[in-house]
């Protein structure tokens, strides 16, 4: 059997599992990688490349870094297999492979469109998502879907989902693109009218609003914003991230916000309830036991978070 030649076009963590598994698989040959360029990271913004060019300079693929176009682009493609690239492709490059651009997304489309449907899908509390390989379309994750593999959500953090699913994606990867070659398996148009969207995570979306949110979603937004921006509150003009955290039962005579003492534990009262705060952070600071934060800083106790 011939081997298909595809292009691979991704950036992140996320996308490294499915150009691993594609570039093993003996019916597929790779012919070029796409990814964006290497950027300052970190703390100390020390320029560092993607971790997909590391991985295709390991495999011995060429890597390509600069804008995607019809003139850097391989010639008699049969696909172009797309995850997490963060980079929207040009009108004229979506029907140069044979069988398209297909592009792995996050969730059981058309459900969380957008940029991120890992964080939603635990914001949202649903009871399952999954990956969902559709043909790549003008329109953002509008594109008819091939195939969608779905999995039970079970309390993760979005770090942990989001290993999940970029393993699963990864798993079906060769496997989907084999199916669409041989017409085992054809697009189906989505239902717009089911279609739910999402934005990208901002910084202010971790950020607690204590006059309104509970704390079962006080304890989503931990598990959705785990990786980043974390959740966190102002503490005496500063940031003060709140890393780790338990669910209390509600303490009489507490405000929304307001930090107390009980049996040698710190707990901060929310609107229905409290939290007991076990890991937290302030700015520019290491992460510390909250006890060992409220020793440096006596006026913890009985502050009013805002």
């Amino acid at each position: 059997m011939q081997k298909l030649k595809i292009a691979f076009a991704g950036t992140p963590n996320f996308a490294v599992p499915s150009l691993e598994n594609l570039a093993v698989d003996p019916a597929i040959e790779i012919q070029k990688v796409f990814t964006q360029p290497d950027r300052p990271v970190g703390r100390g913004q020390k320029t560092a490349p993607p971790l997909i060019k590391i991985l295709a300079e390991k495999l011995n693929l060429p890597v390509e870094q600069k804008k995607l176009t019809p003139d850097n682009f391989p010639k008699d493609l049969d696909f172009l297999a797309v995850v997490a690239f963060g980079q929207i492709l040009p009108t004229e490059v979506l029907d140069l492979p044979k069988f398209g651009c297909v592009n792995l997304h996050a969730s059981l489309l058309p459900q969380f469109r957008g940029a991120s449907p890992i964080q939603s899908a635990i914001l949202e509390n649903v009871e399952k998502t999954g990956t969902s390989f559709q043909k790549i379309s003008t329109k953002l994750d509008a594109g008819d879907v091939f195939a969608s593999f779905e999995i039970l959500l079970k309390n993760e953090n979005s770090v942990e989902l989001s290993e999940k699913l970029a393993r699963l994606g990864a798993e079906k990867f060769p496997a989907v693109l084999k199916k669409i070659a041989s017409g085992e398996i054809s697009a189906i148009p989505q239902n717009s009218a089911e279609a739910t969207s999402c934005s990208k995570i901002q910084k202010s979306d971790g950020r607690i609003a204590w006059q309104k949110d509970s704390t079962e979603i006080l304890d989503r937004k931990k598990r959705a914003f785990a990786g980043w921006p974390g959740v966190w509150t102002i503490f005496e003009n500063q940031n003060l991230k709140l890393v780790d955290f338990l669910v209390a039962e509600k303490f009489e005579g507490k405000k929304a916000g307001e930090v107390f003492e009980f049996e040698k534990r710190i707990f901060v009262a929310t609107i229905d309830g409290a939290i007991q705060l076990k890991k937290i952070q302030l700015a520019g600071k290491k992460i510390l036991a909250t006890e060992d934060i409220v020793r440096g800083n006596s006026n913890f106790v009985g502050a009013e978070l805002g």
